[in-house]
């Protein structure tokens, strides 16, 4: 049995002590001010929570906006256009292609066929006429045209066993900027399955699968499980160079707050779904190079301080909860009031109240026997 009983005999038996009744008053008094400040503090800090939040979706929005920049746009006035720097990744890309295609062919034992070249499929222009205007030296583009999406692998019975048992993460170890590794489970994955489903260092993950508010919940996988893999709870962004993993990380954290990722999700009764496929078509906005690294510092640095007060928010909660209890303590021991030469020593209230229960108890007495000679 785990329940405790608390027994009335038992409590009849316990010692307290009481204080003359007139420091009593002052007891009750001093608690009730003490409580009632307390009570209006922890109002005050839960009303701080709603409000950082609404600080950090609104960091986050002027981050991939450009507001969060603007200065810095108007001191560095000559970067390269972000219009270059994705002209240069569609390079890169279709270079890789090409490549891929070739050692298809070598590996065939076959020369390519003329115009084979061709086959590649060249990205379609984002339709922004409903998309927001982008500061000047930004495009808008993918999530497919700046890197690599991915489902990861689903899970099965016939994988749980195997000689290639290799970890993986799911959806309930990515939460929202961070990777947690408390319960990292295993399955087989085959050698082709592992090299498709490994996750470099670098990657973002982002929740597939979740509740509607959490949908699209990323963070950047930094080799905390090595050789691991992911399953299809999760979406894999993989960045092309030269873009790094930490400007789209703070784009999606951003899509999370404000509920751009909602808008894709296809709702069920209780999950969202992100899709892969609708992923890869959102519209992604790409500043230059040099400003996404600008982004990253100050969105970081804001997002860091609004952790911080977060903290301290909790820790004051925590200390107005011991601050309550040491307050009933200190009235226990008698150290919340001063003491009153001139108050009725408390011996003299006990012995009141014992007469009166004497007084009481005979005339219940009484009241027994006249009921008793009236039947």
């Amino acid at each position: 049995m785990t329940l405790r009983h608390l027994n009335c005999r038992d409590v009849l038996k316990v010692s307290i002590r009481i204080p003359p009744l007139a420091e009593q008053r002052r007891i009750v008094g001093k608690i009730e001010a003490l409580q009632e400040r307390s009570r209006k503090a922890r109002e005050a800090l839960n009303e701080v929570g709603p409000l950082l939040e609404q600080f950090r979706q609104s960091l986050l929005a002027a981050a991939f906006r450009g507001d969060l920049t603007a200065d810095w746009r108007a001191q560095n006035p000559h970067t390269e256009p972000a219009t270059e720097l994705l002209n240069r990744i569609r390079t890169e890309r279709r270079k890789r292609w090409e490549q891929a295609e070739l050692a298809k062919y070598e590996a065939k034992g076959k020369q390519p066929p003329k115009g084979w070249q061709e086959k590649y499929q060249e990205p379609e222009p984002v339709d922004d006429s409903e998309l927001e205007e982008l500061p000047e030296g930004w495009c808008w583009c993918q999530m497919k045209d700046v890197g690599d999406v991915q489902l990861g692998r689903q899970r099965s019975p016939k994988y749980h066993s195997g000689p290639n048992m290799r970890p993986y993460l799911r959806v309930m170890n990515v939460f929202e900027d961070r990777i947690d590794t408390g319960d990292v489970m295993e399955m087989d994955f085959s050698p082709e399955d592992f090299e498709r489903f490994r996750l470099e260092v670098g990657d973002i993950l982002l929740n597939e699968g979740q509740s509607r508010e959490l949908v699209g919940r990323p963070a950047i996988y930094r080799g905390e499980v090595p050789d691991s893999c992911f399953t299809n709870t999760l979406v894999r962004f993989r960045p092309d160079s030269p873009l790094t993993s930490d400007y789209p990380q703070i784009v999606f954290l951003g899509f999370l707050k404000t509920g751009r990722f909602q808008q894709i999700a296809s709702l069920t009764v209780n999950i969202a779904h992100l899709g892969a496929g609708r992923f890869a078509d959102m519209a992604f906005p790409l500043p230059p190079l040099e400003e996404q690294a600008e982004i990253v510092r100050q969105a970081r640095t804001g997002l860091n301080q609004i952790k911080e007060l977060e903290r301290l928010v909790t820790e004051s909660k925590s200390s107005l909860t011991q601050l309550d209890q040491s307050t009933l303590v200190k009235a226990f021991r008698g150290e919340l009031v001063p003491q009153d030469p001139n108050d009725e020593p408390a011996s003299v209230l006990l012995n009141r109240i014992r007469e009166a229960r004497e007084v009481s108890g005979s005339r219940r007495q009484g009241s027994g026997k006249k009921k008793g000679k009236r039947q």
